[in-house]
């Protein structure tokens, strides 16, 4: 990969500190390779902004019908298939950059205020997502939407 000298980055102490920056162009991958024992990359201001989403939207008036999204970040929006009270429906998510040791990250946008969403499992090329109805006696009806991000982890 060829190396892209970095301006370094500012410390909570003011120091700045050289890091090497590299671009892929075959994989299209910038790298920031941080240092061991360093405290990783601060954004003290500004968005960190996920460019690689996708919208999907599972069918079959089912809620444990899989979905397919390969991207970093999107959107799922659920199927309005009655969810019974204090019941669980879990489904897959194929997804080819996802891989076991990865972190995936959901956030609810809408549906039901007692409905909620947690991954269960993660693998190569996919994840589990069970979501959950909470409320005593009343099923849920709504279309359950959240949003999705993964991010990349290592065990080493």
């Amino acid at each position: 990969m060829p190396h892209i000298p970095g301006d370094g980055e500012k410390t909570a102490y003011g120091q700045t500190r050289q890091v090497p920056v590299y671009y892929d162009e075959s994989a299209a991958q910038l790298t920031i390779e941080v240092p061991a024992g360093t405290d990783g990359i601060a954004l003290p201001v500004g968005t960190l902004h996920v460019q690689d989403g996708s919208d999907q939207t599972q069918g079959s008036n089912d809620r444990t019908t899989g979905v397919t999204m390969s991207n970093f970040s999107g959107q799922i929006k659920g199927d309005d298939a009655s969810l019974a009270a204090l019941i669980i429906a879990t489904f897959t998510v194929t997804n080819t950059l996802v891989d076991p040791e990865d972190h995936i990250i959901l956030t609810k946008v809408s549906g039901d205020a007692d409905t909620m969403a947690f991954v269960g499992s993660v693998g190569s090329g996919s994840f589990t997502v069970s979501v959950i109805n909470l409320h005593a006696s009343s099923a849920d009806t709504t279309f359950f939407v959240f949003n999705v991000l993964v991010i990349k982890g290592s065990k080493t």
